[in-house]
C-alpha cells in the first residue's frame, strides 16, 4: 500500500521538486516563476505544502495570504500583493502530478490549506480556477462568486470563496465585533 503524507515544504529541494510539477502541469504562460514559489515558501512557508509518496513530492498547494481578497490584481501573483498578516489566503497553486491525479491528493492538499487558515484564525480563503474544477473546490464548501478579470495566462479563470468561520480568542469575554464577526456565505 502506498501512503501518502502531507507536510509543508522544509527544503529548497521541495520547492524545486514542487515547481517542476507546476511547471508540468499548467501552460508555461500560466505557471508560477521559480521566483514566485521561492517568495511563497520564504514568506508563506506555513501555507506551502507538498504531497510526498515513496519519498517523492507528487503534489503542491501554496499561495499568499492577502487583506483583500479581491483576485483580478494581477500582483498578488508576485511579491507585491501579498501581507504577511494578511485576513485571507489566497490559493494561487494546487496541482498533482499527471500520474498520481484522481487519488486524492489534492483534496489531501486542499484540505492542510484549510486546516491551516482555521488555525491562523483567517477570515476566509479566496482562489481562482477554470470552469471544470468548480465543483471540486464547492465540495470543500467555496462558493461561486464571478467570472475573473484575470487575463493571467490567457486563461478564463472563476473566482471563488470560502468564508471560514470566526470564533473568540481563548480568554475573551466572547463577543467579537467587527465586518468579520459572522460568517456570511459568499453568493
Amino acid at each position: 500500500m502506498i501512503v501518502m503524507h502531507i507536510r509543508p515544504a522544509a527544503t529548497m529541494q521541495d520547492i524545486d521538486d514542487a515547481y517542476a510539477i507546476e511547471q508540468a502541469g499548467y501552460p508555461p504562460e500560466a505557471a508560477a516563476s521559480r521566483e514566485a514559489f521561492g517568495f511563497r515558501f520564504r514568506t508563506f512557508g506555513s501555507y506551502f505544502f507538498v504531497a510526498e509518496e515513496e519519498g517523492g513530492i507528487v503534489g503542491v498547494a501554496n499561495g499568499v495570504r492577502l487583506d483583500d481578497p479581491d483576485l483580478a490584481d494581477e500582483g498578488i501573483k508576485q511579491a507585491q500583493g501579498a501581507q504577511d498578516d494578511g485576513a485571507y489566503f489566497c490559493l494561487l497553486t494546487v496541482v498533482v502530478d499527471q500520474q498520481h491525479r484522481g487519488r486524492g491528493v489534492a483534496s489531501a492538499l486542499l484540505a492542510a490549506v484549510i486546516a491551516q487558515a482555521q488555525s491562523d484564525r483567517l477570515h476566509g480563503i479566496a482562489l481562482m480556477c477554470e470552469e471544470p474544477l468548480i465543483p471540486f473546490y464547492e465540495r470543500f464548501g467555496f462558493c461561486y462568486i464571478r467570472r475573473s478579470a484575470s487575463q493571467h495566462g490567457s486563461i478564463v479563470w472563476h473566482e471563488m470563496k470560502l468564508d471560514l468561520p470566526r470564533f473568540p480568542k481563548a480568554g475573551s469575554n466572547g463577543s467579537e465585533s467587527g465586518p468579520h464577526s459572522s460568517p456570511k456565505a459568499s453568493r
